[in-house]
């Protein structure tokens, strides 16, 4: 019965494997656990399991408030990943600049020099927003509503990021003067590449809404 119960539980529950394990197993340890001590009492372990059961709440009940971590679980993640792609990025455009044998590009470009100013104070802002979210939302003593909250915030704040990175390296890309051609390694093509990581921040901001969504 607690096998059951575990696989409906995970049926219901959508976020990160790792997380969603975690719970699992918590779940069915604590449950095993209230069936061994209803045992010890005297029940059969089918009804010590039904007791257990019963002590634990029903999958709805249980599931929501697990999907919740869940969620939050998914916005410390989408952090994670905004704060890493906002840290290579900058390196990796660099890097392909240094393989295509072209420089900055910054000189002579007043265009260039404003999109490349905004996307490096746009990525500060970025990181100590995922920073400020992995702050929040660690000490397990924090309020689940507010933490939920930051979560959701988060899921929005990862679409933002793609939509101003993707126009700013667009802009990058157009008026850099060292660009030979738009078809070169820090033409198009490159923009492109850089783009998915962006893809997949989006892809993760996605998720971030949908199961804190699911879990209120």
């Amino acid at each position: 019965m607690i096998d059951q119960y575990v696989t409906e539980l995970n049926q219901a529950l959508r976020g990160p494997r790792a997380a969603k394990a975690s719970l699992l197993t918590e779940a069915r340890d604590g449950l095993a656990d209230a069936a061994d001590a209803y045992e010890e009492c005297g029940l059969d372990r089918e009804s010590a399991e039904r007791s257990a059961i019963a002590d634990f709440g029903p999958v709805p009940a249980i599931a929501g408030e697990y999907q919740s971590e869940l969620g939050i679980a998914q916005g410390r993640r989408t952090a994670v990943l905004i704060c890493a792609v906002m840290l290579i990025q900058p390196v990796a455009w660099r890097i392909a600049q240094t393989l295509a044998g072209e420089g900055s590009g910054g000189q002579g470009s007043r265009g260039y020099e404003i999109a490349e100013t905004a996307a490096r104070w746009s990525g500060g802002v970025a990181i100590v927003w995922g920073l400020a979210m992995l702050f929040a939302t660690g000490a397990g003593g924090r309020c689940l509503s507010a933490q939920r909250l930051l979560a959701r915030a988060t899921g929005f704040f990862a679409f933002a990021v793609c939509v101003v990175f993707a126009v700013l390296g667009v802009l990058m890309t157009v008026s850099n003067p060292a660009t030979h051609s738009l078809l070169s390694l820090t033409g198009l093509p490159g923009t492109l590449l850089l783009g998915v990581p962006l893809a997949g921040i989006g892809v993760a901001g996605r998720r971030c809404l949908s199961w804190v969504r699911a879990g209120s």
